[in-house]
This record gives structure tokens, sequence and C-alpha cells, in this order.
């Protein structure tokens, strides 16, 4: 497997395709099926933030993850990072794909951002149960975040560099 930065002409389909692809699977049952039914490739905009964003690729040159990261976006955390996003396909999961796009924006953000955040749902236990084993502990209760699909019961986990 290869990690690398993402670049201005990589192909952001693909990647808003992986990011739809792994709503679809991840989220069944943790979210009604009209929000999931409600989204497509076409939801997701990758291209946003390609300045931000790490891809990971199987050794046939496959894409099988991406992790998206940097400063924080919400004012009450300024001069912290955010991991913006992670989904390594599901065929590629449990395979340290997702270990290695962490510990690769977690290198990046580290020395430039303290502490570090990320928000996950909060019906998601297997996700929260990853970040723990990275370090990282939940901060708070359950938040409710408004989306264009509707809304989202969201918890903050946040890691602090050791």
């Amino acid at each position: 497997m290869k990690i690398r930065p993402a670049r201005r002409d990589d192909d952001f389909q693909a990647v808003a395709q992986l990011y739809d692809d792994v709503w679809q699977v991840t989220y069944a049952g943790l979210l009604p099926a009209t929000f999931l039914s409600q989204l497509s490739p076409a939801t997701w905009h990758p291209e946003r933030r390609w300045q931000l964003m790490w891809l990971a690729f199987s050794d046939t040159n496959h894409l099988v993850g991406t992790c998206a990261a940097g400063p924080a976006r919400a004012p009450d955390h300024a001069g912290w990072g955010e991991i913006y996003s992670i989904y390594v396909r599901p065929s590629a999961q449990h395979q340290g794909v997702g270990r290695q796009l962490m510990a690769t924006a977690l290198a990046k953000l580290a020395p430039l951002h303290a502490p570090i955040y990320l928000e996950v749902l909060a019906t998601n236990q297997a996700a929260q149960t990853f970040y723990r084993q990275l370090g990282f502990q939940q901060k708070g209760t359950v938040q409710t975040r408004t989306v264009p699909q509707g809304q989202l019961s969201v918890v903050e986990m946040v890691w602090h560099q050791d």
C-alpha cells in the first residue's frame, strides 16, 4: 500500500465514489435508509480540500482510502487540528489502511495544531473504538449537526500528542 498527498490532477470523481460507497455500507443500519438514499457521488466534493487530503492506494494502484485533515473549522476550536474525514473502501477495511492514513494525518497536524479532534456518529461504535485505539478520547455529550439531507447525532473525540 502507498499513501501520498492528493494532487490537483487526481481523479476526484473516484474519491467521491469512494465516499459514497463507504457511506452506503458503513452507515446502513446506523442511519435511516431514507437519509442514505439521498446520497450519491454528486453529494461529495473532495476536490474542495485536495490540499489537505491523503490518498491510499493498493499495490495495484487502486484507490482504497482517503483522509482529509487540517486546521479546525469550528471557531471555538481555534488553533486546534481537525480530522475532517477518513474513508476506507469496505473491501480494504481491517487491513491497516485506516491506521496508516490516520498516522499520516496526525503526524502532519501535530506539529502545527494541538489538540486534534474529530466528530463521529454517535451510533458508530466501531469507529469510536477505532479512534480510542489511536488515542482519541470522547469529549462532551452527543450533539446534533444539520446537513442538507437531515440531522446527524455526533460525538466529539480529541487526541493529544504524548
